[in-house]
């Protein structure tokens, strides 16, 4: 389960794919796909989509495992989080997510009720060895999906990978902080559905609050790579790949499908 949670806290960063078309267009909605893989094997698959129309934002999405790790670690979650974009930034008003494990349901609710600071309601209300973080530590927090949009909006408007963005999912509490790792150019590749230059971003995803200490916060911080690109004329730049390790392994994400 530890593991799993890291993976999840990652998927967060693989959910990086959720990013916001330009606020003077209307177009249809964006889907995209992922795919993890672990020593080569699939292991989990990402799709999400998104819906902005310049003032509000939805965004939704559902992760599952796939292939001989769903045999026996049966993993389903949806999520999906709305909002409204003022003067460039996000101010999230919704968040929730629904995960099922292994027949097991929880679910994490976040409501905003515009002060900065967040509401929950948490399926089961407490977990053990997990203290909650502190209602001060997650004033002027974002859900992981707003937070990825944010992120997007930040490359695509500085052209760079920067910046700390605080997140809090109902149950945890961190930081992502991005720094820029300059370009480098992909060719063409059955791995991947893009060819073309991309930007390298380290990215850290910091613990705070919500973890465990005897596993989770061993290490405090975790450290991973997301290499991104705009997939076409007048998207901002999504994702290409993502590399992190995680409990599993090695764990390479990659951009499958975009519509």
């Amino acid at each position: 389960m530890v593991r799993l949670r890291r993976g999840l806290a990652w998927g967060s960063v693989a959910a990086l794919a959720l990013l916001p078309w330009p606020a003077a267009a209307a177009p249809a909605p964006l889907a995209v796909r992922y795919e993890a893989y672990v020593a080569g094997f699939p292991v989990v698959s990402f799709a999400f989509r998104l819906d902005e129309s310049g003032k509000a934002y939805t965004l939704d999405g559902e992760v599952k495992t796939v292939g001989l790790l769903r045999l026996f670690y049966r993993l389903d979650l949806a999520t999906d989080s709305t909002g409204t974009i003022a003067a460039g930034a996000l101010k999230p008003s919704f968040h929730e997510q629904q995960v099922r494990i292994r027949g097991h349901e929880r679910m994490a609710r976040l409501d905003y009720p515009g002060d900065g600071t967040v509401k929950t309601v948490l399926v089961p209300p407490v977990d053990a060895g997990r203290p909650k973080p502190t209602p001060q530590q997650t004033v002027e927090t974002l859900d992981p999906l707003s937070a990825i949009l944010a992120i997007g909006r930040s490359i695509t408007a500085t052209g760079r990978c920067d910046g700390r963005f605080s997140v809090f999912d109902g149950r945890r509490r961190y930081d992502l902080v991005l720094a820029d790792d300059g370009t480098q150019r992909l060719e063409k590749s059955v791995d991947y559905g893009y060819v073309g230059e991309v930007r390298r971003c380290s990215v850290a995803a910091v613990k705070i609050a919500g973890f465990s200490w005897d596993q989770d916060y061993s290490p405090h911080t975790t450290d991973g790579r997301v290499w991104f690109a705009a997939p076409r004329p007048g998207v901002p730049a999504l994702p290409i790949r993502i590399e992190f390790s995680s409990g599993w392994g090695f764990v390479n994400v990659r951009l499958t499908k975009i519509e």
